[in-house]
C-alpha cells in the first residue's frame, strides 16, 4: 500500500518490477559491453629527432647498457614453497619448524584458538586483557623482572587478540634462548594475574577507548563489522569503558584456563635451529604446560543488518569516512581466492579501480582502500575512502558505479593481469622471510585449510580469469547485499538519503536515541480527516473520478543515472495504467480492479499472481491515505516528533508503513515502507514536496523515492477527471 495520494498518482514501481528492471539493466550492460583492446599509440604532432647518448668505451668492459632502450623484466623463476617440519607434542601442542641458518636469531610464534570472539557478553575486552596480563607477572617473576630480563637481552614478547585467535610472538638472539623461553613458559603456565597490575591495565584500556572516538576510520570499520555480522555478533562486539570495568580477575583466570592451553595452540619456530634442538627445547619448556578443556562455545551465524545507510555524526569533521561493505566467503570456500583478488582489484593500491577513479579522475581522496578479512567462518568485504565532506555523495556514487560495472562487464584484462602479477609477486617476495611462512602455515591451521591449498596458492591465483572475478563481484557485491557506512559531519546526512533509509549511531556505535513522542490528541480517523481537509476537503476529493499525471523521472541505481519520462492514469475504483521510460529501462503496468499485469521493455504483459494482483489493486487508489482504514489497515497514531505526526499502519498483506504528516499543514510529507524480501528487510522512503492545487485538490509536484537499491526523483503535472474507459486498464490484445 502506498498511502500518499500524490505518490500513487505519480507512479508505483513494485519490488518485483524494480528487480526486473535491475536484471534487465545488467543484462543490457553485459550484452553491450565490448572487449577492451589496447590502442595503438598515436604519432606525435611534432617530430623531434631522438637524442643519442654515446658512451666512451671503458677498457675491460665488453657490454654496456643501451640507455635508449627500456630494460625488460628479468626471467621468471619457479616458486617453491619453503621446506618445513610439522609434529605435535604429547600435551597437544601443534608445532611447525622452519630452519633458517642465515642469522643467529629465533622467533617463536604461537597461535591460540581463543580471541575476542570468546569474550563473555558484557565483558568485552577479557581476551585482550588476559593476553596482556601474561606479561604482568608470573609465579616466579614480577612484571618489572620480566621487563628487565627481556630488555637486558634485547628480546621481546608481544601478544595480540583478534577475532577467534590470540597470537604470541617472541623474537631473540639464539644465545638467549633459555632466558626467553623460561619467561614465555612461565607466562603460559603460571601467570599471577596480579590484581594491582590488572587495575592499571584496565585504566589504560579505558583511555584507549576514549581516544578511538577521534579516529573515523576505526569507527567506520567497527560499525561495518556490526552491520555485516550482526550488532551483537561475537565477531562484532566492541569494548567500552563499561565492559572493561566489568572484567574481573576471576574472568581473566577463567579465560586463561579455558583457552590458553597447549591443545588449543600451534607454535611456529623459525630461525637458526635444528629439529633436534627444537624438540629438546619444547620438551624442556612446554611439555609441562597442561592441557585444558575448551568450553562448548558456538559462534552463531551472521545476521546482516537491513539494507540502508549507517551513519555516525562527527561534529566539525571536514572529511567523511565512506565504507561500502558486504559479507564475504569463509576462507575455506572455493571462491575465496577469486573474491580476494576481486576485492584487491577494486581498491587495493595503485592501479585499482578506486585509485583510478576516486583519486586520479576526481581527486576525491588520497588513499582509497579495499579489504577482505580472513576468518575461519565468516568474513567481511569493505571498500571506500576518506573523502572531503562536500563530495561525500559523489564518492559513494563512484564506488557503486565501479562495483556495478565490474559485476556486469567484468574486469579489464590488462588491469587484472597486473593485479594478479602484483598479488603473486608480493606473496612470493614475502616468503623470503621465514616468519611469513610460519604465519601462513598457522593461519591454515587456525582456519582448517588443507596445507596443499596453501602450498598451491600462487598457482590458484594465476589460474583465475576475468569470469571468476566478475562472478565474485556479482555474487558478493550485488545491490541487495551491500551496506553503506558513513562517519562524517552531520551536514552530510541529507546527502545520504538517496542511498536508502538512514540509521543513526553514536560515536560509541550505540543506536542514536530519538526524542520521545509527544502525545497527539487525535485518533487515526481524526488524523485522516484532517489530511482530507488539508488536500481539499471530502467534497472535492469525492468529485475526482480519474486523474492522469505525466512528468520527468531521474533514477540513480548502483552509480548509474537514468533519465526519462513517465505517465500514469488512475480511475475509480482500483484501476490504473502506468508507464515509465528511462531509455534502456521501460516498464508498463496495468491494474483493472482484480488482476495486474507488468510488461518490461515493451515485451509481452505478464499476469501477476493472485496475491501480487490483490496488492496492486489495493494500492490503485486516487487518494490511498484517505481510505486506509476502510481498506483494512491496522492504524495507530504514534505521536508527534520534530513537528511531524507519525502514523503507523500494517497492510492486510503484512507490510509495515510509517506516515509523517506536517503538524501545521496536515499534508503528508514522508512515507516509509518496510517490505520483507528474500534478501532481507528493504525499507523504501518517499518524500512529497511542493504541493500544487489542481481541480481543487492538492498534489505534490515533486516526489523523491529512495532505498538501498535505487533513488528516483519524479516531477509531475496533473489533469483531474480526464475521460477514461475500462479498456485502458487492461493490456491490449495482440
Amino acid at each position: 500500500m502506498n498511502t500518499n495520494t500524490t505518490y500513487m498518482l505519480l507512479h508505483r514501481i513494485t519490488l518485483l518490477s524494480i528487480c526486473l528492471l535491475v536484471a534487465f539493466t545488467f543484462d543490457v550492460d553485459a550484452q553491450t559491453a565490448k572487449k577492451k583492446t589496447s590502442k595503438k599509440s598515436k604519432k606525435p604532432t611534432s617530430v623531434q629527432a631522438p637524442i643519442t647518448i654515446k658512451d666512451e668505451a671503458v677498457p675491460g668492459q665488453s657490454e654496456r647498457p643501451d640507455l635508449n632502450t627500456k630494460p625488460g623484466a628479468l626471467p621468471s623463476t619457479t616458486f617453491v614453497f619453503p621446506k618445513y617440519e610439522e609434529f605435535t607434542l604429547a600435551n597437544g601442542l601443534h608445532v611447525y619448524l622452519l630452519e633458517n641458518h642465515e642469522q643467529p636469531t629465533l622467533t617463536f610464534s604461537m597461535a591460540i584458538r581463543g580471541g575476542d570472539a570468546y569474550d563473555p557478553v558484557g565483558k568485552e575486552g577479557t581476551a585482550a586483557i588476559a593476553g596482556d596480563m601474561l606479561g604482568k607477572g608470573t609465579k616466579n617473576r614480577t612484571a618489572i623482572q620480566i621487563a628487565e630480563a627481556l630488555d637486558g637481552v634485547g628480546a621481546s614478547i608481544s601478544v595480540s587478540s583478534v577475532g577467534e585467535s590470540m597470537n604470541i610472538n617472541a623474537s631473540f638472539i639464539k644465545r638467549h634462548t633459555n632466558t626467553v623461553l623460561s619467561i614465555l613458559s612461565d607466562q603460559l603456565r603460571e601467570p599471577s594475574f596480579n590484581e594491582e597490575e590488572l587495575t592499571k591495565l584496565k585504566t589504560q584500556y579505558q583511555s584507549s577507548v576514549t581516544s578511538r572516538r577521534a579516529r573515523p576510520a576505526e569507527i567506520g570499520q567497527a560499525l561495518s563489522r556490526k552491520v555485516i555480522y550482526g550488532m551483537d555478533h561475537p565477531l562484532a562486539r566492541r569494548t567500552s569503558e563499561k565492559t572493561i570495568a566489568a572484567v574481573t580477575r576471576e574472568d581473566v583466570v577463567a579465560f586463561h584456563s579455558n583457552y590458553i592451553r597447549p591443545n588449543s595452540s600451534s607454535i611456529a619456530i623459525v630461525g637458526d635451529i635444528t629439529e633436534r634442538e627444537a624438540r629438546e627445547l619444547l620438551q624442556k619448556y612446554f611439555l609441562q604446560w597442561e592441557k585444558g578443556t575448551r568450553p562448548e562455545t558456538v559462534i552463531p551465524p551472521m545476521a546482516t543488518e537491513p539494507s540502508g545507510v549507517y551513519f555516525v555524526p562527527r561534529k566539525g569533521a571536514v572529511q567523511s569516512m565512506v565504507i561500502v561493505c558486504a559479507a564475504g566467503p569463509a576462507v575455506r570456500e572455493q571462491d575465496y581466492a577469486a573474491t580476494q583478488v576481486m576485492t584487491s582489484y577494486v581498491g587495493s593500491g595503485f592501479g585499482s579501480l578506486l585509485f583510478n577513479t576516486l583519486r586520479e579522475t576526481y581527486s576525491y581522496t588520497y588513499s582509497p582502500f579495499s579489504l577482505l578479512t580472513r576468518g575461519r567462518r565468516y568474513n567481511r568485504i569493505a571498500a571506500g575512502a576518506e573523502v572531503r565532506s562536500a563530495v561525500t555523495d559523489s564518492a559513494i556514487t563512484v564506488i557503486y558505479g565501479e562495483i556495478r560495472k565490474l559485476a556486469s562487464e567484468g574486469p579489464e584484462d590488462q588491469m587484472l593481469a597486473r593485479r594478479i602479477a602484483t598479488e603473486v609477486g608480493q606473496y612470493q617476495l614475502a616468503f623470503e622471510r621465514a616468519s611469513t611462512v610460519a604465519g601462513v602455515l598457522q593461519n591454515a591451521w587456525l582456519n582448517d585449510v588443507p596445507i596443499h591449498e596453501v602450498v598451491n596458492y600462487t598457482s590458484r591465483i594465476e589460474s583465475l580469469g576475468s569470469g571468476d572475478i566478475q562472478e565474485a563481484a556479482a555474487q558478493y557485491l550485488e545491490m541487495f547485499k551491500t551496506r553503506l557506512v558513513v562517519v562524517g559531519n552531520p551536514e552530510v546526512r541529507a546527502k545520504l538519503e538517496k542511498f536508502g533509509p538512514i540509521r543513526d549511531f553514536t560515536l560509541d556505535l550505540e543506536p542514536a536515541v530519538e526524542p520521545a513522542f509527544e502525545p497527539v490528541s487525535m485518533t487515526a480517523e481524526q488524523v485522516i480527516a484532517k489530511y482530507v481537509e488539508a488536500i481539499g476537503g471530502s467534497v472535492a476529493i469525492e468529485s475526482v473520478k480519474s486523474v492522469s499525471v505525466t512528468g520527468t523521472a531521474t533514477m540513480t541505481m548502483q552509480g548509474r543515472d537514468l533519465a526519462g519520462t513517465f505517465e500514469r492514469v488512475i480511475g475509480a475504483p482500483n484501476q490504473e495504467v502506468s508507464r515509465i521510460d528511462l531509455g534502456v529501462m521501460k516498464q508498463t503496468q496495468w491494474v483493472n480492479g482484480s488482476t495486474a499485469w507488468v510488461s518490461m521493455s515493451n515485451g509481452p504483459a505478464g499476469e501477476q499472481d493472485k496475491e501480487e494482483s490483490a496488492k496492486l489493486a489495493l494500492e490503485a487508489r486516487i487518494f490511498p491515505f484517505a481510505s486506509i482504514i476502510a481498506d483494512g489497515y491496522k492504524v495507530n497514531v504514534q505521536g508527534l516528533r520534530g513537528g511531524l505526526i507519525v502514523v503507523e499502519a500494517t497492510s492486510p498483506f503484512g507490510r509495515f508503513d510509517r506516515y509523517y504528516l506536517d503538524e501545521r499543514t496536515m499534508l503528508l510529507v514522508r512515507l516509509e515502507k518496510d517490505e520483507q524480501t528474500q534478501q532481507g528487510l528493504l525499507t523504501t522512503t518517499e518524500k512529497y514536496e511542493d504541493y500544487v492545487v489542481v481541480g481543487g485538490v492538492k498534489f505534490p509536484s515533486a516526489t523523491r523515492i529512495s532505498n538501498s537499491i535505487y533513488s528516483l526523483t519524479m516531477n509531475s503535472t496533473y489533469t483531474v477527471n480526464p475521460p477514461v474507459s475500462d479498456a485502458l486498464f487492461t493490456p491490449p490484445s495482440k
